[in-house]
């Protein structure tokens, strides 16, 4: 139709195609300019909504973070040193309280004697060490040709999991094995026994006592019948152990380990030596113990002799380089001993570190308070920021022409009044967010003044934390009550604002949408209408200007005729 369009006005010089352009023109800007400008619109406040919806929900994580529990429960943790460190977890208890060290537990160390080099062979033909540590054995194999070196690699192959073996160059031709326990306390006394006896000295054993031979771990040590003490004793130190017919090898050493006098001072373990040959061996915890360790029948008469002084002294010259020692402090006053310096067992959620001996503090655990601070004024920044966009949504200004996207739009008006409301809303005991700092100014702009807020938290901090986050409180009948804090009913406004299944701006939004899906549908219809008509219309002009034309051609026909008649006439 269109190439029809273009030559009309050949007959008549009226019906052109300029006239069919400016009539569809004028039908086109009086349908669908209206519809075009309110999908500009409609586009427009999808692009508002979007924005509102991304500040409300800033605004909304600034509010969950206040209403949040845990940010409450934050600790901070003040007057360690170079010995005592502290750490508080959340929730912990507030308190202030003294530690004073005496000393730090420290690990067991023992050193060999000197080797002169460290392939020298230890031994003069094949045996095993024992080596004991923390109520544990370990066997350790060797032959006639191990070296230090190779001794080393073994005992970290066989109790790697509890000590540490090295070699030491003390000196020219002077080489050292050296032990360390892998945890401190003084439990952890180490003890190198040779079970074989084919050590080529006492270079590699510790300085022990041990028994004579027992048949196994759970033979008795007295007498059927009998009962009494057991003396021991150690560097001058005796204790007594009742003893009865039931007693065992295993359960004497046990009794020893457990003494809060003798485990101090010396530690025992059943090593077995051979077929049905067990026996107890004390080794001395502490370089200090330099006397004999003896063991004695005091009363009773029925011990096992071959549990007394007298059976064998072992005279090694393994050395006690470090003594395996407990922690010993005060905690506010109160004595504590303890096997390791990180501890955690005083009070629920609070780990104190010593760090050296003959040192003290006074530590300070207090709510981090700077936590809340900062998390408030991140909520007073999101508040303006959405207010400001608030209000120039809304916004209309004669004068200036301005006139927000949103104007007369009570739905989107609300959503500032309701928040302005909670802001300034007083609760049922009267407290409100300005007691704390946080307030507007005359034009709207929500201002935190920290020096307020924080000297209202310090008065009352447990009161600060149940206005801003709530507080549970359980009856003498076991009846729960949960009060809302200003915050979890602020967070409860703007969820219903930004949820994405039945927000307010979320429905706004497809609200909108759903409208520039119909005003498209609306709009390509009324295009088919208008083209269709312009279409007829143009195939109407065509056919009337062919008619014009013919008619032209048929008068100009005949005007010759007539001047050639009127010629021949003449």
């Amino acid at each position: 139709m269109a190439g029809t369009v273009s030559s009309l006005g050949i007959g008549s010089g009226v019906l052109t195609a300029d006239v069919i352009d400016k009539l569809k023109a004028a039908d086109s800007a009086n349908i669908i300019t209206p519809i075009d400008n309110k999908i500009t619109l409609n586009n427009q406040k999808n692009q508002a909504l979007d924005l509102l919806n991304s500040l409300l929900t800033s605004f909304k994580s600034s509010v969950s973070a206040l209403d949040d529990d845990s940010l409450y429960q934050a600790r901070t943790v003040s007057g360690g040193n170079d010995y005592v460190s502290v750490s508080a977890a959340a929730g912990s208890q507030i308190r202030d309280f003294s530690l004073s060290v005496t000393n730090i537990a420290k690990k067991s160390v023992i050193a060999s004697g000197d080797y002169p080099s460290l392939t020298a062979p230890i031994a003069n033909g094949p045996g095993t060490l024992n080596l004991g540590i923390g109520g544990k054995n370990y066997s350790i194999s060797y032959t006639a040709s191990t070296t230090l070196t190779d001794l080393k690699q073994a005992i970290n192959d066989a109790a790697g999991s509890s000590v540490t073996a090295s070699t030491l160059q003390t000196g020219t031709s002077k080489y050292n094995l050296v032990l360390t326990s892998n945890t401190t306390g003084q439990d952890q006394a180490i003890s190198l026994t040779d079970v074989s006896g084919n050590l080529s000295d006492t270079k590699l054993l510790t300085k022990n006592t041990k028994s004579g031979s027992f048949l196994a771990a759970d033979d008795f040590v007295a007498a059927s019948g009998t009962s009494g003490t057991m003396t021991l004793g150690v560097g001058g130190t005796t204790k007594d152990f009742a003893y009865t017919d039931t007693t065992t090898l295993q359960g004497m050493a046990d009794m020893i380990n457990a003494d809060t006098t003798m485990n101090t001072k010396v530690s025992a373990n059943i090593v077995q030596y051979g077929s049905n040959d067990f026996r107890m061996v004390l080794t001395p915890k502490s370089g200090d113990v330099a006397s004999a360790i003896t063991m004695s029948d005091s009363a009773g008469g029925g011990l096992s002799s071959v549990l007394t002084t007298g059976t064998s002294i072992s005279a090694g010259s393994m050395g006690i380089i470090q003594d395996g020692n407990d922690a010993h402090f005060t905690f506010d006053g109160i004595s504590m001993t303890r096997s390791t310096n990180s501890i955690t067992d005083i009070s629920s959620g609070l780990t104190v570190n010593l760090l050296k001996d003959l040192g003290s503090a006074n530590i300070s655990v207090s709510q981090d308070r700077s936590k809340v601070a900062t998390n408030m004024q991140s909520m007073v920044s999101s508040y303006n920021t959405l207010i400001k966009q608030l209000d120039d949504m809304t916004a209309y200004d004669a004068t200036a022409g301005k006139v927000g996207i949103f104007n007369g739009d009570n739905t989107i008006k609300n959503i500032s009044r309701e928040i302005t409301r909670m802001i300034t809303s007083v609760n049922s005991n009267g407290q409100a967010l300005p007691d704390y700092g946080i307030g507007l100014d005359k034009t709207g702009v929500m201002t935190f003044d920290s020096d307020a807020f924080t000297t209202k938290m310090n008065a009352d901090p447990d009161g600060t934390e149940a206005f801003f986050s709530g507080k549970t409180t359980i009856s003498s009948a076991g009846i729960a009550t949960t009060a809302d804090g200003i915050f979890t009913s602020f967070n409860n406004l703007l969820y219903s604002y930004t949820s994405s299944a039945t927000g307010l701006v979320t429905n706004l939004t497809q609200a909108t949408k759903d409208a520039t899906t119909t005003l498209n549908a609306d709009k390509a219809k009324a295009n088919a209408l208008l083209t269709a008509r312009y279409d007829t219309m143009t195939a109407k002009f065509a056919a009337y200007d062919s008619m014009i034309s013919k008619l032209e051609s048929s008068f100009a026909s005949l005007k010759q005729q007539i001047a050639e008649s009127t010629a021949s006439s003449g």
